[in-house]
């Protein structure tokens, strides 16, 4: 009878998802738009040839070979000149470019000379990410053109090579990048950014199912198609919103292993179940925001905000062992600060399962939301204001 009753509200919930555009558009079309719109967004997954300006008031070879090396860079392009500083300020500010680069009077003769020098480097440090890629490629090439100064001078009074390349740079930093080895910014952004968009998907379309039947008063049509049984009810209604979540869930993967041919280097099959569970979890606290509130408008605006809350407390953005300690105990509200690190592990990291217990457990947990709040959706769904309204 369980089973019977629950396919059956499962039927009825996949005519209504059918009958209504909005319903519809929140389980299927706009999920496949988000998709897309981050496919499209990160696809291309390093962030290349960013246009800065130069101010070289020293018009030198050296000044000339210097600004060749930096140009050379994946990262940067130095798309402008400029005569001076303020005309440099202006491009920036017009949009032309994102950084200036400035290079004073004198920068040849003071380096033939010996004399200490230096090159100024002005970064609006409105987008973090663009800012420190122009600064880390400006860096390499200045150190790697600081090198092959101080390596001709050191070669000119007679030092081999290897002893010239000790004296230079006598202690070296070997850096092994475990999770990113490409260090792609498609592959670091775009997994939060879909999943935080399923996280939006599921939370509106749950608390609109269920929502919706209090809205309308047609809770007695609901409860009679699954035989009385408030169980089966809750399941088969959660069922089209799961799969649904789900099929998107899966098609977000195989953007990003297939299409964008980001490698997936643990378990699949554990991912796969922590992405079951992270759907689930998000599910129940929709479920607890509608039995508590028994108002669709309201659970909406509650389940929205909770929602994109999330994505400021999941450790993507900003590191959660950063954060302060009340804010550390808050992130752990959102079943995406868990999913995150789950999916870290398991897609970049091959961590195997036992090293994730504790964010499965912790998944798992936010499902025995609907036990505590059994009782209290009984009574909602009991309350014959919501049975039928002429």
């Amino acid at each position: 009878m369980l089973i019977k009753g629950i396919l059956s509200v499962f039927k009825r919930e996949l005519c209504e998802v059918v009958k209504s555009p909005l319903y519809l558009s929140v389980v299927a079309i706009l999920p496949i738009v988000m998709l897309l719109t981050f496919t499209a967004i990160f696809y291309n997954g390093k962030i290349t040839e960013l246009p800065i300006t130069v101010v070289d008031n020293d018009n030198s070879a050296m000044s000339r070979q210097l600004c060749s090396m930096i140009d050379a860079t994946p990262g940067v392009d130095i798309a402008l000149s400029a005569e001076s500083i303020d005309q440099a300020e202006s491009q920036m500010l017009n949009s032309k470019a994102l950084a200036i680069l400035y290079i004073n009077r004198g920068f040849e003769s003071s380096v033939y000379a010996g004399v200490p020098t230096k090159i100024e480097c002005y970064l609006p440090g409105t987008n973090i990410s663009a800012s420190g890629v122009i600064e880390r490629d400006i860096q390499q090439a200045i150190l790697t053109f600081s090198s092959g100064i101080a390596l001709n001078r050191v070669q000119s009074i007679g030092v081999g090579y290897n002893q010239a390349m000790v004296d230079i740079m006598p202690i070296n930093i070997l850096t092994n990048t475990l999770g990113n080895p490409y260090l792609n910014y498609g592959y670091y952004l775009a997994p939060i950014f879909m999943f935080m968009g399923v996280v939006i998907f599921v939370m509106v379309a749950t608390i609109f199912s269920f929502g919706r039947e209090l809205r309308y008063a047609t809770v007695h049509k609901w409860l009679s198609t699954a035989n009385g049984s408030l169980l089966a009810a809750v399941v088969g209604k959660m069922l089209p919103t799961t799969i649904a979540m789900a099929v998107v869930s899966h098609l977000a993967l195989f953007i990003l292993f297939i299409v964008m041919g980001m490698e997936c280097a643990g378990s699949y099959l554990e991912l796969t179940l922590g992405n079951i569970m992270f759907i689930l979890a998000y599910q129940s606290v929709a479920i607890a925001i509608v039995a508590l509130t028994a108002n669709l408008r309201l659970s909406l605006s509650l389940g929205g905000g909770y929602a994109v809350m999330a994505f400021t407390f999941s450790g993507v953005t900003f590191p959660v062992i950063a954060m302060y300690e009340a804010a550390q105990w808050f992130s752990r509200l959102f079943p995406l600060t868990y999913f995150s690190d789950i999916f870290v592990d398991k897609a970049m990291l091959g961590v195997t399962m036992s090293y994730d217990i504790k964010e499965y457990l912790s998944l798992a947990l936010f499902t025995l939301l609907l036990p505590l709040v059994w009782r209290r959706l009984s009574r909602v769904v009991s309350n014959e204001e919501y049975w039928c309204r002429d």
